[in-house]
């Protein structure tokens, strides 16, 4: 898979959370009620969509690759960290803005500011949404990744269609939950990865555009539900599923004139930038928004003060998510990347070194080696690695002769 389809991809998870904006815009502030359960079904489609695109995602560099269980572990590591600075942010920035500017005190969450703490350092992905209403995809997003890194390590060695069967049963165990996004995404990779079907290549541009009409009508029935007929819709038949992953096809076969709107700067943009785009929008729109939309409503019509409203407020979420991401979340990833590094150059070591008695060395040695090499600050761990492993080889050759 090359770097460019990832790029479309983060370009699509982009327009995905651009989506779920206009969504909420309407959910909050569009006065014509008509119109609000088609908006709160779309942006549900986009964050399904989310879900089916980190399936892929995360998954397609380790599949049908051997020799990939370090990689895997230090992505499983690596995960928690990478999500968690951008929650904390809009933790503490939810939080000023409910005492700030609403007057809301903690006891009104029904919590003190101990509980605070904890769900804070301790609880972060469960309780966010208590604090910033978005972040409960976060849960789903972490344990959906966890999810899909364990379903990897058991089984990425299997041969392809005993994968896939795998990967088939995992998913209807979990057709009616949002974990079964993440398997639908895992499959369509491997799919796109190892299935070579030379009849599908030939013809895509049919196949797209046979997937754009059944994407219309599906999509049309699913727009047209009221909001309770969408949610037993997706409960009982999967209906939100199939039209997610129909979109998500069309992505992938590059659709005439899709590949042009996924390359356009802007989009790219917006999909660099979609997490932290996602994660603030929300508490703009409980403070700016809403100030903006209330003074608009004094000197014109309604409808027309909510499109001043965004057009004013939607370059304000763009720039504050551009920050966010800049000095927080860019800063979560490199930070992750480091922790994982380090934990997965420890654990290594330490199986080089004792073998069986790594459950006690995980245990009792790894947090106090980790530590040492954050305040070390030791740039060069692989060469130490390298080193040790060799002297251990030295040693076990010395003590069989």
């Amino acid at each position: 898979m090359s770097t460019k389809h990832l790029t479309y991809l983060d370009s699509l998870r982009g327009l995905a959370a651009l989506t779920v904006v206009f969504s909420h815009f309407t959910v909050l502030f569009w006065v014509k009620s008509k119109g609000i359960p088609q908006a709160y079904a779309l942006g549900e489609l986009a964050v399904c969509l989310f879900f089916v695109l980190s399936g892929f995602v995360l998954s397609q560099r380790f599949l049908g690759v051997e020799g990939m269980k370090w990689p895997l572990i230090e992505a499983v590591i690596k995960r928690p960290f990478r999500l968690l600075g951008v929650v904390w942010a809009t933790v503490i920035l939810g939080i000023l803005v409910s005492t700030l500017v609403h007057g809301i005190s903690i006891s009104q969450y029904g919590k003190t500011w101990l509980q605070f703490v904890i769900d804070f350092f301790i609880s972060p992905f469960s309780t966010g949404a208590d604090y910033n209403g978005v972040l409960w995809t976060i849960r789903w997003e972490l344990w959906g990744s966890m999810l899909v890194f364990a379903i990897l390590l058991g089984c990425n060695n299997f041969p392809r269609y005993l994968r896939m069967l795998i990967f088939s049963v995992i998913l209807i165990l979990n057709l009616h939950s949002y974990y079964g996004m993440f398997l639908f995404g895992m499959i369509i990779a491997d799919l796109h990865k190892n299935f070579y079907c030379g009849i599908l290549v030939r013809y895509r541009n049919l196949l797209s555009a046979v997937m754009v009409l059944i994407t219309i009508g599906a999509g049309y029935l699913f727009y047209n539900q009221p909001v309770q007929a969408v949610a037993a819709a997706y409960i009982k038949n999967g209906l939100m599923t199939l039209v997610t992953v129909e979109i998500f096809i069309i992505a992938m076969l590059n659709t005439v004139g899709f590949r042009t709107v996924l390359n356009w700067q802007p989009v790219n943009f917006l999909g660099n930038i979609s997490y932290s785009f996602y994660a603030i929008h929300y508490l703009i729109m409980k403070t700016i928004c809403e100030s903006v939309n209330t003074l608009l409503e004094q000197h014109m019509s309604r409808d027309i003060a909510w499109f001043g409203m965004v057009a004013i407020s939607l370059p304000v979420i763009v720039f504050t998510a551009w920050m966010l991401d800049k000095y927080v979340d860019k800063v979560s990833i490199r930070l992750a990347a480091k922790i994982a590094q380090w934990a997965v150059s420890i654990i290594t070591l330490e199986v080089a070194m004792r073998g069986p008695e790594l459950k006690l060395i995980v245990m009792l040695r790894i947090p106090s080696n980790l530590l040492r090499l954050f305040l070390n600050r030791r740039k060069n761990i692989s060469s130490i690695i390298n080193g040790t492993m060799q002297l251990c080889v030295i040693r076990n050759n010395q003590i069989k002769r």
